[in-house]
């Protein structure tokens, strides 16, 4: 999600010099012995969760978000979060990061809090895990300005800013303190996005809600939701559904995605660039064998057939394509091959999950959130090896 740190500004007002091909500074993570199980990437910074269900993180430290105390300067390699054990689920919004830990499923949050997204009644900025809910959370997702999460009791609750009703709750009033979304029961996976949410039932429902201006929510119309409001036509076999910053995509039945919302730079992968999409459509090519799928700031990116594919906005090599030419339709990333578990997608760069437990990330990294120990004048538009 778009990050508000300042430092963030900088992709906007000078490009950093772009290299096109692999050199041979790069090492492979098996070479330095680092796996993961599970790994997210979000506004400057990533997070993977070890074998041994530790936490390391890299990138962008300017307001905490990487958990190391009163360090807050940016990590070129992932360096594990002090503190923090048993992590079985980790989740990366702008600058702020939450995990659950422990089998009882206690959430704990840091990072930038002025919104309230952290979630500890507070608008401080935390640099240590806090705890927000002590029990019995199942996932989380970490937005823009907002946060959410789903209970083992099927309930879910969201926090932090909600000016176009991005919590659920039936209010636009902002909450330090998790709420409870209303007229939802059965979550079964939540999503956070830019002031807006979205959430699957275990009955195979997609619902959304929070701000409709670009046709987020999926409706068919344009009008915000205060409260969760029905997708059009998606009431069953809804595997997951992800929310970005203007475009929303679900993986339904077989493995078939769809996607709805904005297209300013092709991101809704329909070989077209332009227009409001405020229902869902099928994404060419991506009709069936889609396992996950990820949409940030202006591209998306998803596994199918265990390869990584990404399309939409491209200037900084997000796309993992080797260039920094824009794609309006589903393009493989490069280097991977049919070994992806997991793709995420952050503001400019984007990271895999392989088979062999390994992570590689690609796009902007003026602030290390590639992981591969360089940063400052040195974007990737391929895959490089995270130093796990």
């Amino acid at each position: 999600m778009l990050t508000s740190a300042t430092k963030r500004i900088a992709p906007l007002v000078g490009a950093l010099v772009v290299i096109t091909l692999q050199v041979f500074l790069v090492q492979t993570a098996s070479a330095e012995g680092g796996t993961s199980t599970d790994l997210d990437a979000g506004g400057a910074h990533a997070c993977a969760i070890t074998p041994a269900e530790r936490l390391k993180c890299w990138g962008d430290n300017t307001v905490g978000q990487l958990g190391l105390g009163d360090n807050l300067e940016d990590q070129y390699k992932p360096v594990v979060v002090p503190g923090l054990d048993h992590v079985k689920r980790v989740s990366i919004g702008s600058s702020t990061t939450c995990a659950v830990v422990g089998s009882a499923g206690k959430l704990r949050c840091w990072g930038y809090n002025a919104f309230g997204q952290i979630g500890d009644g507070t608008t401080d900025d935390r640099h240590i895990p806090v705890t927000v809910i002590a029990s019995g959370v199942k996932q989380v997702d970490v937005g823009r300005y907002h946060t959410c999460a789903t209970l083992q009791n099927g309930n879910a609750k969201c926090w932090g800013t909600n000016t176009y009703g991005e919590l659920g709750d039936g209010t636009t009033d902002l909450r330090l303190e998790p709420q409870q979304v209303d007229r939802l029961s059965n979550a079964a996976h939540i999503s956070a996005g830019a002031n807006y949410t979205c959430a699957t039932t275990t009955g195979g429902k997609a619902k959304c809600w929070g701000t409709n201006k670009f046709g987020t929510l999926g409706d068919g119309t344009l009008v915000n939701r205060p409260r969760p409001t029905q997708v059009s036509g998606l009431t069953q076999n809804v595997r997951v559904v992800k929310t970005g910053y203007l475009t929303t995509c679900a993986i339904v039945g077989d493995g078939r995605l769809k996607c709805w919302g904005s297209d300013t730079y092709g991101e809704m992968g329909l070989g077209s660039t332009g227009g409001l999409y405020p229902q869902p459509t099928n994404v060419p090519g991506m009709d069936k064998n889609v396992k996950s799928v990820d949409p940030d700031y202006y591209f998306v990116c998803a596994q199918q057939n265990d390869k990584a594919k990404c399309w939409g906005y491209n200037v900084y090599g997000q796309l993992g394509t080797g260039d920094v030419d824009n794609r309006d339709e589903a393009t493989t990333v490069q280097g991977l091959g049919k070994n992806v578990v997991d793709v995420t997608a952050a503001d400019y760069h984007a990271c895999a999950l392989l088979k062999s437990g390994s992570a590689k990330c690609w796009g902007y990294n003026g602030n290390g959130e590639v992981g591969n120990d360089t940063a400052g004048t040195t974007n990737w538009t391929t895959p490089q090896a995270v130093l796990l």
